[in-house]
C-alpha cells in the first residue's frame, strides 16, 4: 500500500513532497518486517491472534511459511538483516529527498 501511495502521489498527482513522505512509509515497512523474518525458525515473537510461531500449526507464521516454501528458511537471519539494511537506506534516502524538496521550496520563496 505505501508503494502504491508513493507512485500515485508522484505520477498521478505530481506531488513529489507527498511521495517523499510515503516513500519513508515504504522504508519503515522494511524495518517493521525484519524482526518477524528473523523469527521465522525460532517462532518466539507473538503473532496476531495471540499465538506464537513455535506453538501454532505450520503455516501460521507467515514468514516461516514463505521462507520454507521457497527453500530459504535457513537464510531467515540474512534476509532479515537485508530487510533492515534496505529499510534503513531507503529511510535515509527519503529524508534526503524530503530535505531537498523543502530546501528548493525555501529557495524559491526567498527569491
Amino acid at each position: 500500500m505505501p508503494s502504491i501511495c508513493t507512485v500515485v502521489l508522484l505520477i498521478r498527482h505530481n506531488d513529489a513532497f507527498g511521495a517523499s513522505i510515503t516513500f519513508w512509509w515504504v522504508a519503515e515497512n522494511f524495518l517493521d518486517i525484519a524482526p518477524y523474518i528473523n523469527d521465522a525458525r525460532a517462532g518466539i515473537l507473538p503473532l496476531i491472534g495471540g499465538n506464537f510461531g513455535h506453538t501454532a500449526p505450520y503455516g501460521f507464521h507467515d514468514w516461516e511459511y514463505l521462507l520454507t516454501e521457497t527453500g530459504l528458511i535457513n537464510y531467515d537471519h540474512q534476509i532479515a538483516s537485508l530487510s533492515f539494511f534496505s529499510g534503513s537506506v531507503l529511510m535515509i534516502l527519503s529524508y534526503i529527498w524530503t530535505a531537498t524538496l523543502l530546501y528548493r521550496e525555501y529557495q524559491l520563496s526567498n527569491t
